[in-house]
């Protein structure tokens, strides 16, 4: 298979990584969002780690890092502050503070890809607009039906025209590795190509998925640390 082309130049990554933080509105709308040129904070308020995030990525950062941490402390949940580009001259005021770095993993990125379109995935009502009940026009939910039942679901939210940002690929545990995800990617990409949508899409790989993505056509751009205190996500 050739090799998938590189979506986002690094003179671009900037970009890349503030519209992902942008993209998290769906999400911290009712919580906190801040987003500025070298760093960003989204705070859903929920006790789920995943989705109270930081991104320090500026030669700014290490004099943003006191004032981040003392927001993030003082929001009392579970919370991941994550360092890339010039930002991992945060890492001693993290260390200091009591953080400890997790591990660190890929920013991925796409242009085009294998697109399907699948008849048993379709796009779901969204009920994310708290203002009104139409669907936000900038995110996407699609699910996979098999038999009537819904077997897997996706999530992606699309950015300014330029950026398709992925934030959830979810299959219940007991109909995984049935091939769910993987049309699902296929079927978004499908929808977002013929519909107008973003040319690039983004997302943050977990361990356990970075191998379909990569299979996907989807390249690493860079890897991003990952710190959070170590009672939010250590046994």
């Amino acid at each position: 298979m050739e090799p998938a082309p590189s979506p986002v130049g690094y003179a671009d990554i900037a970009d890349a990584r503030t519209c992902y933080g942008w993209s998290t509105s769906a999400w911290s709308a009712s919580g906190r969002l801040q987003v500025e040129d070298d760093w960003w904070v989204a705070l859903s308020g929920t006790l789920h780690v995943d989705y109270n995030l930081a991104l320090l990525h500026g030669p700014t950062s290490p004099g943003v890092t006191p004032g981040l941490i003392q927001e993030v402390t003082a929001a009392r949940v579970p919370s991941l502050i994550m360092l890339a580009g010039a930002g991992l001259a945060a890492a001693e005021a993290l260390r200091d503070a009591g953080w400890v770095c997790t591990g660190a993993l890929p920013f991925m990125a796409r242009i085009g890809g294998p697109a399907v379109d699948d008849p048993d995935v379709r796009q779901l009502v969204s009920a994310l607009d708290v203002e009104g009940p139409e669907a936000r026009e900038d995110c996407r939910l699609f699910g996979l039906f098999e038999d009537g039942v819904l077997r897997s679901c996706s999530f992606t939210q699309w950015v300014e025209g330029r950026y398709s940002v992925g934030w959830a690929l979810s299959t219940a545990p007991d109909q995984q590795r049935s091939g769910y995800g993987r049309r699902l990617l296929r079927a978004s990409t499908h929808h977002r190509i013929h519909g107008g949508g973003p040319p690039v899409a983004l997302l943050m790989a977990t361990p356990v998925a970075e191998r379909l993505y990569r299979e996907e056509r989807y390249v690493t751009l860079e890897y991003w640390q990952i710190w959070s205190r170590a009672r939010w996500v250590l046994p």
